[in-house]
């Protein structure tokens, strides 16, 4: 499914009502029935509550004179509050205006209405529809609706908003100001791109899409970048295993990974990449604590290499590592290698050669900060996967920037150095240097633990020795990832998971594609 900006979702309206001659009023019809059904789905007892309706004068506040009309005649107890006067409406939203009007449904201005009066009204309320702003916000909320909007929130009452929640920038999710804090939204025709990212998922809350009639070649315009990653994509970009395979025909990983104090991130990415697939996996470690992983590793095999003082990987190592990559179908450099000055020189030597496949994570990431242009320099795929601080550290940005910005970011890397850029969250996003990007929604806490990312570093290394090509590998690895997470907190919960309760869901979820 696509996910949209909201100058994106105006221009789908318009085509709607301009190309193929579908009225804006009955897009309006359609979306307040859709939210009606909706509500009186979640809301069994819908006839014993008592429900406020909030109106603007866009189009969200016509979506919400519809709902309110439904609920009239549902049987609801149902009051209509208007924020601003008629003559600001847009012209359906004064029709359906006028109708509730006819209908003697009762609705009240607010311009003139005093604070007190208002809270009255609210603290009456038992479910509140908040159909203030929709999609249209820049900037911060002020004015009578900055008060209503904090009123609602100070009350704790339950609210569903139409479209987003009043306040919320819904192509940032940015919170500037006051915004409604929501229990549900019901969205229209597509997500929003601030529904889908945090802080706007938390005020979002359950988020329901509603179909209102938009013809679909409109839904599915490939001109739309930006999109939900889900099962249906990657059971369709996932090859077959094939049954005559051999050990060679599933590729082979090369790992570079660990230090002193951080075999556990050589063991989990290590151990997630053969768990993902490939046929062989080969894992570069600093030769002192080469007999560790031989202990722990039995199907990965270890390759002991020239080390630092500090027993991390040393930068003798580097012609080693250049002169095998004829060897191998995928680099996977970072998890736990340390950010020692010799080990870093490691990784830009490295790089600097690089003729395969490549995956950078952690502290390979940062070994880039100094020399961002060395990304435009490497003629091979590359993907980097790191979590908002991590690229806060590679641009040299306040970590709040970053959350603030976090696709806009993510395209301008992708973009001007020619990467895949994978930024690690609960709603990972994965964007190609065509400006393509897919959002998984992830919600499990339980993976926000150590060693998690190292556990998705070495399954996206595994799927591209499987011959998958970078992007996808990326799509597939983070949905993989996030299910395994899923299954894992199914066993053990969120509070108690750990990284290795992930890695040994793999195999399940890779298997639950095909049930």
């Amino acid at each position: 499914m696509k996910i949209v900006s909201s100058k994106e979702m105006k221009e789908i309206d318009q085509k709607a009502i301009l190309e193929y001659g579908i009225p804006g009023l009955i897009l309006m019809e359609n979306a307040g029935i859709k939210i009606f059904q909706r509500i009186k789905e979640v809301y069994p007892d819908l006839k014993s509550k008592r429900v406020v309706v909030l109106a603007g004068s866009g189009n969200n506040g016509g979506d919400s004179f519809v709902v309110a009309r439904h609920l009239y005649n549902y049987g609801v107890r149902v009051k209509v509050l208007v924020v601003n006067s008629p003559l600001k409406f847009t012209k359906e939203t004064k029709t359906n205006w006028e109708i509730i009007n006819k209908l003697r449904l009762e609705n009240i201005l607010l311009e003139d209405f005093k604070k007190e009066l208002i809270e009255k009204q609210l603290q009456e309320a038992d479910l509140v529809i908040d159909g203030l702003l929709g999609t249209g916000l820049r900037g911060s909320v002020r004015g009578l609706i900055a008060e209503i909007i904090n009123l609602i929130n100070q009350l704790k009452k339950e609210v569903i908003a139409i479209d987003v929640p009043s306040g919320l920038n819904s192509d940032q999710s940015i919170i500037n100001g006051p915004c409604i804090q929501a229990d549900l939204t019901i969205t229209l025709g597509l997500p929003k791109i601030g529904l889908w990212l945090y802080p706007g998922a938390k005020y979002a809350g359950k988020v329901f899409i509603e179909d209102i009639g938009i013809p679909k070649p409109l839904l599915e315009n490939q001109k739309l970048k930006i999109n939900t990653l889900d099962r249906e994509l990657v059971k369709k970009i996932l090859p077959p295993r094939f049954t005559y395979g051999h050990k060679g025909t599933f590729g082979k990983v090369l790992l570079l990974a660990g230090s002193k104090g951080m075999t556990g991130a050589a063991y989990l990415s290590s151990m997630a990449a053969i768990k993902s697939g490939a046929g062989l996996v080969y894992l570069g470690i600093p030769e002192s604590l080469n007999p560790i992983m031989e202990m722990k590793l039995t199907e990965v095999i270890t390759i002991p290499m020239q080390e630092t003082k500090v027993q991390s990987l040393g930068e003798g190592a580097a012609e080693e590592i250049i002169d095998s990559f004829s060897e191998y179908s995928v680099l996977g450099i970072g998890p736990g290698i340390s950010r020692y000055p010799e080990t870093q020189k490691l990784v830009r030597r490295v790089l600097e050669k690089i003729s395969l496949p490549l995956v950078l994570d952690a502290d390979a990431i940062y070994a880039l900060r100094e020399d961002l242009k060395l990304f435009q320099r490497i003629s091979s795929p590359i993907i980097i996967t790191p979590h908002p601080g991590e690229l806060a550290n590679l641009l040299n940005k306040d970590i709040n920037y970053i959350l603030d910005n976090q696709l806009e970011i993510a395209r301008e890397i992708a973009s001007t150095f020619g990467v895949i850029v994978l930024l690690k969250g609960a709603r990972t996003i994965i964007i190609n240097q065509k400006g393509e990007g897919y959002i998984n929604i992830g919600d499990n806490s339980g993976m926000a633990t150590a060693g998690s990312g190292d556990v998705l570093t070495g399954t996206i290394c595994g799927l591209i020795a499987q011959k998958i090509n970078p992007f996808e590998a990326a799509l597939i690895g983070v949905y993989i990832h996030s299910k395994a997470g899923n299954l894992a907190r199914k066993i053990k919960g969120e509070r108690g998971m750990i990284a290795g309760d992930i890695l040994e869901q793999i195999p399940l979820a890779f298997l639950s594609l095909d049930n």
